[in-house]
Order: structure tokens, then sequence, then C-alpha cells
């Protein structure tokens, strides 16, 4: 049987090399600088302060079943439960008000269950997973608590990409990082550290699709550790959120699609999707979807009309896409209430839309498939929410529900037939790491400020007005300060892997080769 064009690349037939120690501290180094950036945002916000924490809080603690000392019985109340004051509710005094500062939780000094809530998922309406997983930290001290979660949420994002990175042939790696490295500020960086489970959702949807697309045209540990790797993004993604398992089901359909030519000679893979496929639907339907979906946006609106309902939220849509930037109301972390100045969006949207088109350059059938796919989804799945739900475009809805099919969206942009198409000049290199470290940096200092003093106060420094902070640890101004450092070391190694060769003198050994082998080349790395 003859092989497509998207067959084996050069890195199935080379013969695999034990990497130097420079490489591996290289890569140890850049591991150690994501982790420091993220451990940055961990650090950034009090209890309570992602989306929906009250919630989300409240499902982690009564993970486990009923318990005195975490999540105690409601007498007469079978659908509440007691929670500690930190875990509950009540932890979130701050939230809607971006000129309060978390000091306000000094109040909840009592760490034993006292508040009674009925929110929380004990009912099923979301998977049990991530909460199962994060319940496993759950202890006496509710702030130290959600810290380790936070900081082993950092830890398992880091693992999953860097894991991804190392079975990727070199040519294909900048899929792994690339596309999360973009889109990452500001939201991403607070979602992927929070107790929030679209942590898991985002990162669900970063490693499936790329391991299993590449599989396909790998051989040998790379193959193997690939497809293990795409089971393991299955399950995170798929136990995050009913609309995880979506996500999920709809990038492995995605990469048969795209891989429909080499399906019957790779039936280990293929395998390999269809049991991804059935372990997100299984537990898509397990999951009380149907409520979440239902209940969660309002009711309708009967002032307007269907037609008015639909191009009044397709003229808004685009908010919901660059929300994830940090533009607009929408833009805005934590319970929507953390707003970021316009020099965020600017600089992040300046670095990702350029990366967009470079990418539409170089297109081939199954790439423009996947984009056509995908783009589609970025305006059905947020059209059918609003317009089921009778609501506009700002309610109910957020950008993080469409933050998995923007990284999706820009790693299929970046494909290219046997690599990526990225391809940066020295100048331009330079300009995208500074770029991106300065948005961070502006970003990360808001998301600080917003709690430590409230953003109605405006000093470079945190100083001794600070109102609020963490029991231990280091203070908000070494923070945000080694947090930078360690989001601009690792910008410069993700991106040090699309910087472009020089150029070689016309007449060399090189000279006229075509895309697919100047694609196929060693690119340069950390």
């Amino acid at each position: 049987m003859s092989r497509g064009n998207h067959g084996a690349t050069p890195a199935t037939t080379r013969t695999p090399s034990r990497p130097s120690a420079r490489t591996v501290a290289a890569w140890l180094a850049t591991c150690l600088a994501a982790f420091v950036a993220l451990a940055g945002w961990s650090l950034a916000s009090p209890v309570a302060s992602s989306p929906d924490d009250d919630y989300h809080l409240a499902s982690i603690w009564c993970a486990q079943g009923l318990d005195a000392d975490r999540c105690a019985p409601v007498e007469g109340e079978p659908d509440q439960r007691l929670l500690p004051y930190l875990a509950s509710g009540a932890a979130s005094c701050f939230a809607t008000d971006f000129t309060i500062s978390a000091s306000c939780q000094d109040d909840f000094t009592s760490d034993a269950p006292a508040v009674a809530t009925a929110h929380g998922n004990w009912a099923g309406a979301y998977p049990p997973y991530f909460y199962a997983a994060l319940s496993l930290l759950v202890g006496s001290d509710v702030p130290a608590a959600v810290l380790t979660m936070r900081l082993v949420n950092s830890l398992i994002a880091v693992g999953l990409v860097a894991a991804l990175a190392v079975l990727l042939p070199r040519p294909r790696r900048p899929l792994a990082t690339l596309p999360l490295l973009v889109t990452a500020v500001p939201l991403s960086m607070s979602i992927l550290t929070s107790t929030n489970p679209s942590s898991w959702s985002v990162l669900g949807a970063a490693v499936v699709w790329p391991a299993l697309y590449v599989a396909f045209e790998e051989t040998g540990w790379r193959r193997n550790g690939l497809a293990a790797l795409a089971l393991v993004g299955s399950f995170v993604g798929a136990g995050s959120r009913a609309d995880g398992c979506l996500i999920v089901m709809m990038s492995i359909v995605l990469v048969l699609i795209l891989r429909a030519r080499h399906l019957r000679a790779a039936p280990l893979i293929t395998g390999v999707g269809v049991a991804c496929l059935l372990l997100a639907g299984t537990i898509l339907l397990q999951s009380g979807h149907r409520a979440v979906i239902a209940d969660s946006f309002g009711q309708l609106d009967q002032s307007l009309t269907l037609s008015q309902l639909v191009l009044m939220n397709l003229a808004q849509l685009p908010t919901l896409w660059l929300g994830i930037f940090g533009s607009g109301p929408l833009g805005r972390t934590g319970w929507l209430d953390t707003p970021f100045p316009p020099v965020v969006p600017m600089l992040t949207i300046a670095v990702w839309f350029p990366l967009l088109l470079q990418g539409s350059r170089r297109l081939f059938p199954a790439k423009v498939v996947g984009l056509a796919l995908v783009g589609a989804a970025l305006f059905v799945q947020p059209m059918y929410l609003l317009v089921r739900s009778g609501v506009l475009v700002g309610q109910g809805v957020q950008p993080r529900y469409l933050l998995p099919l923007i990284v999706i969206f820009t790693g299929l942009c970046l494909l290219d037939h046997r690599g990526v198409t990225a391809r940066l000049s020295p100048a331009v290199y330079w300009t995208v790491v500074a770029t991106l470290t300065l948005a961070h940096s502006v970003a990360l200092h808001i998301q600080i400020r917003r709690y430590v003093t409230g953003l109605d106060v405006s000093f470079v420094r945190f100083g001794d007005d600070t109102e609020w902070w963490w029991a231990s640890g280091p203070g908000p101004t070494a923070t945000w300060i080694i947090a930078s450092i360690g989001f601009a070391v690792f910008t410069a190694a993700v991106l040090r892997q699309a910087l472009a060769a020089p150029d070689r003198p016309r007449g060399s050994a090189r000279a006229g080769s075509g895309a697919d082998r100047s694609s196929a080349t060693p690119l340069r790395s950390a």
C-alpha cells in the first residue's frame, strides 16, 4: 500500500540519539521557567478568586462524600452541605468590585464546616474526576490546600506539555507549546493555575489533537508514547466539564477526518482514536450536561425576536474570541472583575494574529478542512448556547468556554506538511519575545494589585499599603518579578524553535530545496 503525502517524516527514519547533558539541562530549565511563571499566577490571587469558585471549591471539598471535618451534612436538608468559610461562597467577599482587596477574608478565621450551601457537584452535573483529583489535597488549612491545588495543577500543565514536546519530532515540536504560549496572556495563565475545571479543558485541547495527529506519521517509541499521551489527554479534557468532553470528541473526529487516508495503514493509532472517542462519550453521558447547558445562561428575553437575537449575537461574537487576550469587559479575569489596560490585548493580539496570517500562507487540503471545521465551531458553539438560552453576548457565555477551541485553531494554523509554518527572523524573534514578556508582566501586575490593595491603588511597587497576601512564601513584588522572568525565559526558549536559520549562499548544497524538505530541516532550539 502506498503512503500518502503525510506518511513517515524524517524523524521516523533517523536512529534516535541520546540527548546531550546540555540539551537535558536546557529542557529542565525551560520546564522550570514555565512552572515559575505559572506559580506566580497561582500566588497572584486569593482563595475563591477563580470563576464560580463558590461552586468548584465546594465540589472539591465534598468530592469524597460526607465528612464531619470537611463536608458535613445539614440535618433535614439532604441537598445542602456544611463547608468551611473559605471553601464556600462566603470567601468571594471581594467579587464584582475591583476596588475591594482580599483582606475581607480576614474575618473568616474558622476552618471548621460552618456555612451551609446547596451549590456543588454532589448532584453530578459535572464529571467528577477533576474534583476527585484535587480533593486528595484538601486539608484543615484551607488557603494552604487551595494554593497546593493550584501548584499541582501548574505541575500537571507543565508535565503534559513537556511530555508532548519530548515525544513530537523536532519539526513538529512547536505544536506542543506555541499555541498555548501565544494565547496564554492573560486568561489562560489565570485558568491553568486555578481550581476551575476549565484548566483541564484547555490542557486536553492542547494535547490531544497534536499527539494523535503526529502519531499517524511516526513509528516505534514515539508512536506508542503519543498514543498513550492522547489517551491521558482525553481523560484530562473529558474529566473536567461537559463541554470539555465535547471538545475532546471534536478533536478526535477532526484528526480522524484529517488522517482519513491513513486509518487503515495505522490500525493501532486508529484504535486509540476510537478509544479516546468512546472514553469522552462515556464521561459525557454520565454527567448532567443537559442541566448545565439549560440552567446556566438565564431565561429567554421575550422582547427580542429570534432573528434579532441571532443578528445581535453575531455582531458581538468577536468580543468572546478576543476576550481571551484581555480585551473588553469579557476579557476580565476572576469573577469578570479584574480589568486589564488596553496595552495587554494590543500586545498579545499583535503577536497572535500575524502568526495566524503566516500560517494561512501554507495551506493544503487537510489543513483547510481542519480550519473550516474548528472555525465553524467557534461560531456554532457560542451561538447555540446564546440563542437557546435567549441571552446576548456578555450574559452567561464567557471567553474561557471558547479558549480550548482558540488553542486548537491556532495550532492548526501553524500546521505545515512536515513541520510548522512559524519562521521568525532574529529581529522578529526578539521583538515577539519582548512583546509577550511586556504583556505578561503588565497583566500579572494588575492581577496581583487587584487583590493586594484593589485597583483604586496604582503604585508599581507593592509596599507598605499591602492589605492582603499569603501567610508564607515570597512577597507580592518578588512574586511579580520572579514570575515575569520565568515567563520571559520560557517564551525565549519556545520561540527559539521557530527561529529561522540564516540564508545559505546561492549554490550551496541546500539551495533549491522544496517546501517539504526545508520544513523538515531541524529547527534551532534551546
